[in-house]
């Protein structure tokens, strides 16, 4: 993940709100000058300080002194090649050393600790090229026993610097496509900040959903989004892409003060930025109450309105004391919006039926660890865990196949115990499958390309610019990847001969491919693979050495159909695997969401999967960053795939976005059809959002719909039924007489024991259904009609695949 800011000890970046703890006395000494500066400091016993570059992150970046709160979750999930201080608070700002640990140091723990409840994790990375190692400054200025400062972590300042105003290709050459000769969208380039003003003459920002912006009116942040916004006549837009798109969410809140001053952006967070931003959210939760109200939405009310109780009563104790107690107010402010935010969770759509999907990297070296992170993922809703099994060239459990290849039989921090069995174990008892994700031709970004292709170089995949290297050599456009060739006999055997190991050594649900295709080959020059054995074979079937081709040569196509055959007909061969080894557990891959895109750079054709039936599900990866963008790459997936079961892959956890942000992409995705929503992943996931699934969007609990079709259709329709039947404020019990009636005699018919011809008939119903809601018209409120006919297709298409 990229740095939060290229001004180094200049911003702090990760969630706006930290659970802070007692900062409520007045700073002396070191500590005036870090309240005076607004930068958020820790301060040593010896009065030493270093500026904390963000609180609770999505990932900790390279050079980054990170500060993680409760709010970020149980650990830092960190890796091991940093530093971390464990603080405990002892009041008044002060906090208690409990542990210092670092890479440089024979100690247990210098990444992924634990965060105390009634603490903080002080953690630095190692630092970026002739950076700062703070890593040393831990080591160096703080010791277990010792009392140290920790100040501006609520009410502080931000300042960064602009690229450019209101750009064009002219003023800004950074934002033009360099392949194209014009500007990318807005004129925004990448890793830049710009900021866009009335002055520019245009209604919105132009860019494009890989970015992050906020609008400033009246030198308040009003509004924060993904991009193309509208720009203010009485304001401005600030839009950052990349790091400096992470720097404007994690530092711009709701209500913070904004000023630009020539190319310097300051951002203040005072008392009446917490406050507006509470009154924002509980005007919010009002409203989405009301919505759902107004729509026959199955919510509880009572629940809704304990936590705007809850809110209303600290909002009012913190503009009390807002004249007087600045810092308390803020607190207080703070934890209103939180309340809210709850109560607007609780008034938003949670489905009985529907996949929950999680990917998770495993970094519990215990099976105690496993089990207390199975127990948060339960407690969040989930219902699927994507267990990342074989990753970096390594299996998490001991392998023979591994071994037998030359390879270490199991990652070196899991020697000793089986985290696979314990992990399966451990899930199917709370409920939740749990399927094998595996790399399957990409080996990881160790040096000379870890340990499959230090065993065998020879299976490497090479890219064109690099014919004639020795050795394996990394991808230029994903750089630092290497990868196996798909083509070669030997990589094919042994990745199937780990598949069967797997498939017949444990119980998992199912198989879940990832990068299932080639190393990203565009542009020319870039593109894979031109080892010996494809180029040789080639050659014999076609008559020419592809190295020689151009993308002008009229043999291009050809080569390129040649390359897509072969991740193509691998997957056959896992196919082919799974029904003869586990006929009933689940084929799955994850996929790039624009199946036009995934086959002209990678030649990933998982259209055609489809079509053969090959897969069980897909999980579609939709990278943007918006609801509008996840929905919008739902409706592509769903329009190729037809009856099969999508799943899609947002990236809330991983951007750190807001809570509600992901909770409104995983709407947009179950608005566009698609049969559930996966995250990615929980080693980014922090406890706001946990917190945001848990009391909203996956309250309800949810039966995975491939375990069971039919079990799964015949619960959602008894539930869209009965909702019906109560909903008589939006739907008149006349209006809906007939899709009631036919929903009954659906779920009869879906009922186990009755032959295979009843779930044709059920399907029928259903589809019949759809059409008669289709037709309610003003009788019946818009939002429930829509809800209504969505679910009626995706319990069709269950009962069609029963």
């Amino acid at each position: 993940m990229p740095s939060p800011t290229h001004l180094r000890r200049a911003a702090v970046s990760g969630a706006a709100g930290a659970i802070l703890l007692g900062l409520l006395t007045a700073p002396a000494a070191a500590e005036t000058a870090a309240a005076e500066s607004g930068l958020p400091t820790v301060v040593a016993a010896d009065g030493a300080t270093a500026t904390i570059d963000a609180i609770d992150p999505s990932s900790r970046a390279a050079g980054v002194l990170a500060l993680y709160t409760p709010d970020s979750g149980a650990e830092t999930k960190t890796n091991a090649f940093g530093g971390e201080a464990v603080l405990r608070a002892a009041g008044g700002g002060t906090y208690e050393v409990l542990s210092v640990c670092t890479a440089f140091d024979p100690c247990p723990k210098p990444g992924n600790n634990a965060i105390p409840a009634d603490g903080v994790v002080l953690s630095a990375s190692p630092p970026e090229t002739g950076g700062t190692d703070d890593r040393r400054w831990l080591r160096d200025k703080l010791h277990a026993g010792d009392r140290v400062q920790l100040r501006n972590l609520l009410i502080r300042r931000a300042a960064t610097t602009l690229d450019a105003t209101d750009p064009t290709a002219a003023t800004n050459p950074d934002g033009v496509d360099p392949a194209k000769g014009q500007c990318f969208p807005g004129c925004r380039g990448a890793e830049q900040l710009i900021a866009y003003t009335p002055a520019a003459g245009r209604e919105r920002t132009g860019t494009n959903d890989y970015g992050y912006e906020i609008t400033v009116r009246d030198g308040r942040v009003v509004s924060r989004q993904g991009g193309n916004s509208v720009i203010p006549a009485d304001g401005f837009v600030l839009s950052g892409h990349g790091s400096r798109g992470s720097w404007l969410e994690g530092n711009a809140p709701l209500g913070a003060k904004v000023t630009v001053t020539g190319a310097t952006v300051t951002v203040d967070v005072d008392a009446d930025s917490f406050l507006l931003g509470a009154e924002r959210a509980v005007t919010a939760a009002r409203q989405a109450k009301g919505a759902a109200t107004a729509t026959c939405l199955k919510i509880d009310p009572a629940a809704v309105d304990a936590a705007l109780a809850e809110a209303g009563d600290l909002l009012d104790q913190a503009r009390e004391a807002a004249a007087g107690e600045p810092e308390r107010s803020a607190q207080l402010a703070r934890d209103a919006a939180r309340r809210a935010d709850v109560a607007g969770y609780r008034a938003r759509e949670s489905r009985p039926v529907e996949g929950r999907g999680l990917w998770v990297r495993p970094i519990e070296t215990s099976p105690e660890q496993i089990r207390a992170s199975l127990d948060r993922i339960a407690a969040a809703g989930f219902n699927m865990v994507f267990l990342e099994t074989v990753w970096g060239g390594y299996t998490i459990y001991p392998s023979a196949v591994a071994e037998q290849a030359g390879m270490p039989a199991q990652r070196p921090e899991m020697r000793g115990f089986d985290p696979l069995r314990v992990w399966i174990d451990e899930a199917h008892s709370r409920g939740i499958e749990l399927h094998a994700w595996t790399h399957t031709f990409f080996v990881g970004i160790e040096a000379g390309g870890g340990p499959v292709l230090k065993a065998h170089p020879e299976w490497a995949a090479v890219e064109r610019e690099d014919v004639g290297k020795a050795g394996p050599q990394p991808s230029r456009m994903e750089p630092g990847y290497y990868w196996m060739d798909a083509a070669i006999p030997a990589v094919r055997s042994h990745v199937l001969a780990m598949f069967e190991e797997i498939l017949r050594g444990y119980a998992v649900d199912g198989l879940h491919l990832d990068y299932i295709r080639y190393p990203v080959s565009l542009p020319y020059g870039a593109d894979f693979s031109y080892s010996e054995y494809s180029r040789r074979t080639f050659a014999a079937e076609h008559g020419v050495d592809p190295y020689t081709l151009t993308p002008e040569s009229p043999q291009w196509p050809t080569w390129n159909a040649w390359r897509e055959k072969q991740v193509t007909t691998f997957v056959d061969q896992v196919r082919t695997l799974q029904k003869r080894v586990a006929a009933e557990r689940k084929l799955s891959a994850a996929v790039f969401a624009d199946p036009t895109d995934g086959l002209a750079k990678k030649f990933q054709n998982w259209g055609a999967w489809v079509d053969a039936g090959t897969l069980d599900f897909l999980t579609g990866m939709s990278f943007g960053t918006s609801a509008d963008s996840v929905g919008h790459d739902t409706a592509v997936m769903r329009r190729r795939v037809g009856a099969v079961p999508l799943y899609t892959a947002t990236y809330g956890p991983l951007r750190g976005s807001s809570p509600d942000l992901m909770l409104d992409q995983v709407q947009a995705v179950n608005d566009a059809d698609s049969d559930g929503a996966a995250l990615f992943a929980y080693n980014q996931l922090n406890a706001r959002q946990q917190e945001a699934l848990r009391e909203g969007t996956f309250r309800a609990r949810s039966v995975v719909p491939h375990a069971n079709y039919r079990a799964a259709a015949r619960t959602g329709v008894a539930a869209l039924r009965a909702t019906l039947a109560e909903a008589t404020a939006c739907a008149p019990a006349a209006t809906t007489a007939e899709v009631r009636s036919r929903l009954d005699a659906a779920e009869r018919l879906l009922a186990d024991g009755l032959p295979a011809q009843s779930v044709d008939v059920a399907a029928a119903q259903l589809s019949k259904a759809a059409t008669a809601a289709g037709r309610w018209g003003d009788a019946v409120q818009p939002d429930l009609t829509r809800r209504t006919v969505r679910d009626l297709h995706m319990y069709g298409r269950w009962a069609e695949l029963a």
